[in-house]
């Protein structure tokens, strides 16, 4: 009987052990200058834009600053990937342009912000 408790304790502190100790992640944070984005509907549009990437935590915009920071997991997307996202929703993204076909996509009141 003795036995069976002590492998019973071993087995559940085994268990609590791999189970119970979360890996810590590594997040990183980029900023991105969006100068094309000026109200709150390209904000928003832009943030949808983001959070379709892998290993998005967080995207935060400031209208009045036009920026963009998000909070990223390295192993799965990188600042490259976001400034494209950006680009490909219809908005600038720190120096690359935004896509032409995709400003004609946007609601009207976000093709003209510059």
């Amino acid at each position: 009987m003795h036995m069976r408790h002590l492998l019973f304790l071993t087995l559940t502190i085994s268990l609590l052990f791999i189970f119970g100790c979360k890996k810590e992640e590594n997040i990183q944070s980029a900023t991105v200058s969006v100068k094309s984005m000026g109200c709150d509907n390209c904000a928003y549009l832009v943030r949808k834009a983001i959070f379709t990437l892998n290993g998005v935590k967080d995207v935060e915009a400031d209208l009045e600053k036009k920026l963009v920071t998000v909070k990223y997991l390295p192993e799965y997307t990188n600042l490259e990937s976001i400034e494209i996202a950006i680009t490909r929703a219809g908005y600038d993204a720190n120096d690359r342009p935004r896509d032409s076909l995709a400003v004609k996509e946007l609601p009207e009141c976000c093709q003209n912000h510059n």
